[in-house]
């Protein structure tokens, strides 16, 4: 300035320049943002799509099976419905089957429950829990937290060098073939927290959070890295979607099936039967403390508050808290932590944590449209009304806490799901998107039973995995269910078969746990922890094998007796019937 004063220019000349500097300075660009950093793994085998049960139990068997395995976990904790998910008792058969000419009931649970017809490294793992809940809605009841660091962990670190999970890692995009008749390439992003984040990031509700999981950009919470996987060169990769909300089947391009349909095993939805399926549920854990403790009400919106089915029994409180309780035994006591996952009932018009009131997933048509900006493909609205009604439930509930229970020693118990806010890390569901297999094969409910007086379902020759549990529909209120749907449905023990883990137009993907090939209806019986991990284990055998030879999913059911071979030194696949 002093030397263009020098220069003979007057202040108001001076002044002009000035400001045109500024102007300058604020017109430029802003500074661009650096790309997201990236990796490409070409090296794995077999890649899945994870965040279930079967997810976890298909990349272990994979990984035993030589596989070089890589699973895609979205939260930090591996486990699905055991774990991230809150649902921590174990839902085994219980029901009977009637027989004819007056014989005694067919008990289902008894078969179901024999050892010889458990997959052996889940029975084994149950029965390593030390610390049981009483329940009564289980056999084992347990705290996740403690689940993920005494069996899950370990198992995992045993297949080091083989197994690899990259965890808080979310699928972005899905590459296929140009002849559409395989996948090549998964884009995922990974997520790191940042130091100040609490509880590892998992202070935040999903529905606050889930657009930050998938944006590949870091962020205040996050730092970021996207991940590609890419079929090998030599011979195709084998993809696996074992997601909860069946994000490999909307991303590839290809039909799929979700909601409910016309009739059983039918590949037609209504119109808006892709809106019309079951209930979500945000789980969470309540303890019972000694004294008061100072944790403070939400603002809610749901009101619907009720014990639903129970509604009509004087100790339906204390029957709700001990249904799965996962620490504490005999009566009602200081330091019992309860797990709350209970119904709402239309008929009463009132209920629990279960949020009724809109089904998870966009329509078909809006998740297409979401393809090219991925989030999950996800009503946030839904999400968050299942994250407001779990809150409403837990503070209507232990207001309701019979005499000689301060509500105020009823508080969240977040540590034991990993969280601050009090919920599990992802809401429970019991559907979701599901494959269309090989020649258009959909597992209907009727293949899961029979003639009365039969002792199985259908039983496949093609037949890989066991299953046993009667259809179980939490249905949503916005929608009314084909009378098919709403009738009592008790199955026989059933099989699962090859044809249900394949997708009828890609190669080299297969399916397990709720994103099999299978009926709105068959799902409500197959939906279950055991089923879960008895698929998930047989589709990682199947996943290792076709990345071994090369061979596509048809060629493999072509040879499927020595595949059957493979599967069942892992988990049986025939039954086991007592006299």
């Amino acid at each position: 300035m002093l030397k263009l004063r020098s220069a003979g220019l007057d202040w108001w000349t001076l002044l002009v320049l000035a400001l045109s500097v500024c102007a300058c300075v604020i017109v430029l660009p802003e500074r661009a943002v650096a790309a997201p950093q990236e990796t490409v793994h070409d090296q794995f085998d077999v890649v899945i799509a994870g965040g279930s049960t079967a997810a976890f139990a298909a990349a272990l068997s994979a990984a035993e099976a030589g596989a070089k395995t890589a699973l895609i976990e979205p939260t930090d904790w591996v486990g699905g419905q055991l774990t991230s998910s809150g649902v921590p008792a174990i839902d085994e058969a219980w029901h009977s089957i009637k027989q004819p000419d007056g014989k005694s009931p067919y008990s289902v649970s008894k078969v179901a429950r024999l050892p010889a017809n458990m997959t052996p490294r889940f029975l084994s793992l149950l029965q390593s829990i030390q610390e049981r809940g009483d329940c009564w809605v289980s056999r084992f009841c347990f705290c996740p937290d403690a689940l993920v660091v005494n069996q899950l962990e370990p198992l995992a670190r045993s297949l080091e060098g083989r197994l690899t999970i990259f965890r808080e890692t979310v699928v972005k995009r899905v590459g296929v073939s140009g002849d559409s008749t395989r996948i090549e390439s998964l884009e995922c992003i990974g997520r790191k927290p940042r130091g100040n984040l609490a509880a590892f990031g998992y202070d935040k509700l999903p529905s606050e959070d889930l657009h930050d999981w998938y944006d590949p950009k870091d962020s205040d919470r996050f730092t970021k890295q996207v991940i590609r996987f890419v079929s090998r060169a030599d011979r195709p990769t084998v993809f696996v979607d074992a997601t909860e909300w069946g994000e490999l089947l909307a991303l590839s391009g290809k039909d799929y099936l979700q909601g409910i349909e016309e009739s059983d095993g039918s590949l037609v939805i209504p119109v808006g039967g892709d809106t019309c399926g079951q209930a979500t549920v945000f789980c969470f854990a309540q303890q019972l403390h000694a004294e008061p403790v100072d944790q403070p009400d939400r603002q809610v919106i749901a009101k619907d508050m009720g014990y639903g089915a129970y509604s009509d029994k004087p100790d339906a409180w204390t029957k709700i808290w001990t249904y799965r309780r996962i620490r504490g035994k005999g009566l009602t006591a200081s330091g019992d932590i309860c797990l709350q996952n209970w119904g709402y009932s239309a008929s009463h018009g009132h209920g629990g944590n279960d949020y009724p009131h809109a089904y998870l997933f966009l329509s078909k048509a809006d998740t297409d449209s979401q393809r090219a900006d991925w989030r999950g493909g996800i009503n946030l609205e839904a999400l968050a009304g299942s994250e407001d009604r779990a809150f409403a439930w837990h503070q209507w509930f232990r207001q309701q806490a019979p005499e000689g229970i301060a509500p105020e020693r009823i508080a969240l118990d977040g540590p034991v799901l990993g969280t601050t806010h009090g919920l599990a890390k992802l809401p429970y569901i019991r559907d979701t998107r599901r494959s269309i297999g090989l020649e258009g094969f959909v597992l209907k409910f009727a293949d899961l039973t029979g003639p009365s007086g039969a002792k199985t379902g259908t039983k496949f020759p093609d037949r890989i995995a066991l299953g046993a549990y009667p259809a179980d529909i939490h249905p949503v209120t916005t929608c009314k269910m084909p009378a098919y749907a709403v009738e009592a449905h008790d199955t026989l023990p059933f099989y699962i078969p090859f044809r249900a883990l394949t997708h009828r137009d890609l190669s080299n993907l297969l399916v397990a746990g709720k994103t099999m090939a299978q009926s709105f209806l068959a799902n409500s019986a197959t939906r279950l922890h055991p089923i879960e991990w008895s698929s998930g284990t047989a589709c990682g055998i199947a996943a290792a094998d076709m990345a071994r030879t090369g061979r596509t999913s048809a060629a493999l059911l072509g040879d499927i007796e020595r595949l059957q071979e493979r599967i069942k030194s892992s988990t049986p696949i025939d039954w086991t019937i007592p006299d």
